[in-house]
């Protein structure tokens, strides 16, 4: 009967031992989904402007918002109010782009969203404005698409369609889908 007791005492004083260091416990463990932790900003900037310069020193874009919120463990950049300006190569600006919020992507990518506006900085441009919902800028390919609605504003004409690719280098623009054109025309006067 000792040795019965022994044996006792000894898984009783294993599991009491097993129960205070609990190597496998679950101090990791929370009531969140598995995989999903609650990421922290780096930081919070009000009024940040970024300047991206090409490879020979010229201005190549800048990004400002009215509020920036960085997470740099996923590279993501949050972006409230944001406008985006798109300069020539010899430092110019031509196009500004606003949206009502946006995120910018490890440097490369940004994604506009809500009640987007993009107007020509330059008076000979054929088109003045673009408005749309949803826009991706490819930031190093110079590049922007869209899959949304699309209106197109001239000075003598209205475009609508849906879809959008747009090249900054080549100064190209394409609709996916014309919907259709509302051409207004220059009235003159003739005698």
């Amino acid at each position: 009967m000792t040795r019965n007791l022994v044996v006792i005492i000894a898984i009783i004083f294993a599991t009491l031992a097993l129960l205070v260091w609990r190597p496998f416990g679950d101090q990791d463990l929370t009531d969140e989904p598995a995989g999903y932790r609650e990421i922290k900003p780096d930081f919070t900037a009000q009024g940040l402007i970024v300047r991206v310069y090409s490879e020979d020193g010229t201005l190549a874009h800048r990004i400002a918002a009215e509020k920036m919120t960085h997470y740099s463990p996923i590279g993501l950049t949050e972006l409230d109010q944001p406008t985006y300006i798109v300069h020539t190569r010899d430092g110019g600006p031509v196009w500004q782009v606003a949206a009502e919020a946006g995120s910018f992507y490890g440097d490369k990518s940004l994604v506009l969203e809500r009640n987007i506006l993009m107007r020509s900085l330059t008076a000979e441009d054929f088109l003045e404005r673009v408005e749309t919902s949803y826009l991706t800028i490819d930031t190093l390919a110079e590049t922007m698409t869209t899959e949304q609605a699309v209106v197109m504003y001239g000075r003598d004409f209205t475009i609508r369609g849906e879809g959008m690719h747009a090249n900054l280098r080549a100064q190209t623009l394409e609709l996916t889908k014309h919907v259709e054109t509302i051409y207004t025309g220059r009235q003159t006067n003739s005698q």
